[in-house]
């Protein structure tokens, strides 16, 4: 177990070491819709939390500390209106996720949640080998 903690890092997503270790661009941590988005991340179950991990960076889980994230996580405005019309984007490459301004935080849990789970077009996973790994019975 232990072992696989080093390697593979904590099963448990720890949102305040993701949020330490995340920057921003066109936005900052006081804007509202990024507030939302920390909230509604801490009330993320851990299955929510994994997929969101996916989604915007094609892993489903943290390095156990900030010293081992080889990339800072990034949250850009999401610039198109009206924002509650339109989901998050994530560029797994770049571990970025472009927020739209929502205008309540029930809207973000329903867009973010909705992206996480059903939009995997540019999720690492959603790959020919990412496939076949899932048709192999791959879980984390």
């Amino acid at each position: 177990e232990e072992l696989e903690t080093m390697v593979c890092g904590r099963p448990y997503i720890d949102i305040d070491l993701l949020e330490s270790c995340t920057e921003y661009s066109s936005c900052s941590a006081d804007d509202e819709h990024v507030k939302f988005f920390w909230e509604v991340m801490r009330e993320f179950s851990h299955e929510e939390r994994s997929a969101f991990l996916r989604f915007t960076w094609g892993r489903s889980r943290l390095p156990l500390n900030a010293a081992g994230f080889p990339q800072r996580m990034k949250i850009l405005n999401f610039n198109k209106n009206p924002a509650d019309q339109y989901f998050p984007v994530a560029h797994t490459c770049f571990f970025q996720c472009e927020l739209p301004q929502y205008s309540t935080i029930d809207i973000m849990r329903a867009k973010l949640r909705y992206a996480i789970f059903n939009c995997q077009a540019i999720d690492g996973d959603d790959t020919g080998v990412g496939m076949q790994a899932a048709a192999m019975g791959w879980e984390d």
